[in-house]
């Protein structure tokens, strides 16, 4: 996403438009989001878009607030919500926040008084919280009753359209992004970037300004770096000792092993310790909404009975399997004849380096870097491949989208990366080439990451951003877009780190036996290739043994927060059986009133059938 910064006062051209609450009626209106139009927009779509997302939600509206930019005739809309919208908004979404007992629970407008800074929006609801509500608002607008665009009779439109999504691919909607707040910006930037002390990075306040994504992205980072400390320590010990190589090679393999272990899970434990204190934990439990760009045929959900599009699963299946899959075939096959080539390279460098005593030692390593380059570059390239792939099988959620994208991607790279190292490996047992090609991939892979995260945005918004403006905008005061783009979103990889884990044991059991050294004690010792094949394989299945033993000792969730959510979950089922209960006897209430029964039905009859009912209810849940 992009941000935007704007100044301190509303815009002086134009109006906000007023809030469809009285009570919500200021003079200072907060902006929060900027959409940015084509340049010279068709003003009938303009004045069509603002008035789509100022309408009540009944006619299909968002009942947002809009403001027609710095110019009327300009291509810029700036998009704010009231006080009472974005709470109510909270609830559809499911937010949860700290009730008054200190638990986390989801938001309910109507008890909103008995939640913690509820009556102050800005402490209730984060930036980042307010920003997303918005966001997600204007994603979710449908198209009810128009045909085509207006302004632009050729693009047509279907009942139920997401028409943002529309008009993204039709290119009359440039982007649109949240803005900066300058004061809060400042603040965290002198806070983050404080050199006084050692302290660790302010992640809550990092939540608070980008949102949950960033912030775990962020505190995996700090985390895992902190992690490494006791391995590098235990390192330099271990280089110290007076030990054959083979002996560190397998402590060091050991206790690294118990090391990612234990590091995994509990960064597990940290991770749901910071969503459970975002309210983000809870929120995957929610029934999720169908993607903005999910395309159907329009029809009414069976769960919800909300009129939303539909796409046939065997559709989405036949494009799995004869489009996506033989294309991760083809891209799987150019990783492999990439590694091919690499090979005959490294067998002509060696063979000139030999023939030539005047050559470089470096050029040795010439077909490692060329080599780590192709992959980096299939890395990058497949990706975009990937994203048009399962943007093209219309997953209905994002759930969905994600695991799809998630699967393809990491498949990839598994082969794409690993192939060559297990051919090397396991083949051609070589290992002084396997230690140059994995130093050129480690090495230049982090260069590679470095620059695209540090180097890349800073010339970004030092020659592009520069320019960058209110598109062609002629007021002095214009604000800046800052064109630096949020650069990372922590994936949800606990499984496959796991399973790289797992393989990691393996691999290391295998290589160690296949070592010099081991050899030659296996040839000084009388000890056959069998029995070293014994050797190894129970070895590798007492560490995947202690492996295992220590994932289950150490449990993913802690104990309080376990407790508290239980707690929340009880509550709420007492809640919903308190007020089924005072639906039943209001029913009774109106049948008693009226003195007559169905036809073969009694009074009791009635009340084990609401009973029922309310039972049926519960088990939904």
């Amino acid at each position: 996403m992009f941000f935007f910064k704007y100044p301190k006062e509303p815009a002086a051209m134009g109006s906000w438009t007023k809030p469809t609450c009285k009570c919500c009626i200021s003079s200072a209106v907060q902006p929060l989001v900027t959409l940015e139009l084509t340049e010279n927009i068709n003003m009938e779509t303009k004045q069509w878009l603002m008035a789509r997302i100022q309408e009540e939600k009944i006619v299909g509206g968002t009942e947002l607030m809009v403001h027609p930019g710095e110019d009327d005739d300009g291509n810029m809309l700036l998009v704010s919500a009231s006080h009472h919208v974005l709470l109510r908004a909270a609830e559809v979404l499911g937010l949860y926040k700290l009730y008054k007992d200190g638990s986390m629970i989801s938001f309910s407008y109507r008890d909103r008084r008995n939640f913690q800074n509820s009556d102050n929006i800005n402490e209730f609801l984060t930036l980042a919280e307010r920003q997303f509500i918005i966001l997600h608002t204007l994603e979710n607008i449908k198209a009810v009753d128009e045909k085509y665009i207006p302004g632009y009779p050729t693009i047509t439109l279907y009942p139920g359209e997401a028409i943002f999504n529309r008009l993204r691919k039709s290119k009359i909607l440039h982007t649109f992004y949240p803005l900066h707040d300058e004061e809060l910006l400042t603040e965290l930037g002198n806070h983050w970037q404080s050199h006084r002390n050692l302290s660790l990075q302010p992640i809550d306040s990092i939540y608070r300004y980008f949102g949950g994504s960033v912030a775990m992205y962020f505190s995996f980072l700090e985390y895992f770096t902190c992690s490494l400390m006791p391995m590098a320590i235990f390192g330099i010990i271990l280089v110290s000792l007076s030990m054959d190589t083979i002996d560190k090679c397998i402590l060091f393999s050991c206790l690294n092993m118990i090391w990612s272990t234990v590091v995994m899970e509990l960064w597990k434990r940290q991770s749901f310790v910071l969503a459970y204190t975002w309210g983000t934990m809870q929120m995957n439990s929610q029934f999720e909404e169908p993607r903005a760009d999910y395309k159907g045929l329009m029809g009414t959900n069976p769960i919800t009975h909300r009129y939303q599009p539909y796409y046939p699963a065997w559709k989405r299946k036949v494009k799995i399997w004869l489009v996506s899959v033989p294309i991760l075939c083809l891209f799987l096959g150019f990783s492999l004849y990439g590694m091919f080539v690499f090979f005959r390279a490294e067998a002509w460098v060696k063979a000139y380096h030999s023939e030539n005593d005047g050559c470089w030692a470096c050029a040795l390593y010439l077909p490692s870097v060329l080599h780590s380059l192709y992959v980096t570059s299939m890395n990058i390239l497949y990706k975009m491949v990937a994203k048009m792939l399962t943007e093209w099988e219309n997953h209905r959620l994002q759930t969905s989208f994600q695991n799809h994208l998630t699967i393809k991607v990491l498949v990839f790279r598994f082969v794409n990366c690993f192939a060559a190292l297990f051919y090397i490996s396991f083949y051609l047992q070589d290992l002084e080439l396997l230690r140059k090609e994995l130093a050129s991939l480690l090495v230049l892979t982090q260069i590679i990451n470095q620059l695209i995260e540090t180097l890349v945005p800073y010339l970004h918004k030092t020659f592009i951003g520069k320019g960058a403006g209110l598109k062609k905008a002629t007021m002095e005061n214009a604000p800046d877009i800052d064109k630096i783009k949020l650069q990372g979103q922590m994936p949800p990889f606990p499984t496959a780190f796991e399973l790289i884990g797992f393989l990691s044991v393996i691999t290391n059991c295998f290589l160690i036996s296949m070592s010099p050294q081991v050899e030659e004690y296996c040839t000084e010792n009388n000890i056959t290739p069998k029995n070293v094949l014994i050797w190894t394989v129970g070895v590798e299945h007492a560490l995947l043994a202690i492996k295992v033993i220590l994932a289950f000792v150490i449990p993913d969730i802690p104990q309080w927060v376990k407790l508290r959510i239980d707690r929340v979950e009880y509550q709420s089922i007492q809640a919903l059986k308190h007020k089924l209960a005072e639906a039943d006897k209001g029913h009774s209430r109106e049948t008693e009133e009226k003195g007559t029964w169905p036809d073969g039905i009694t009074q009791s009859d009635s009340n084990e059938s609401s009973l029922h009912m309310n039972n049926r209810q519960l088990n939904l849940l």
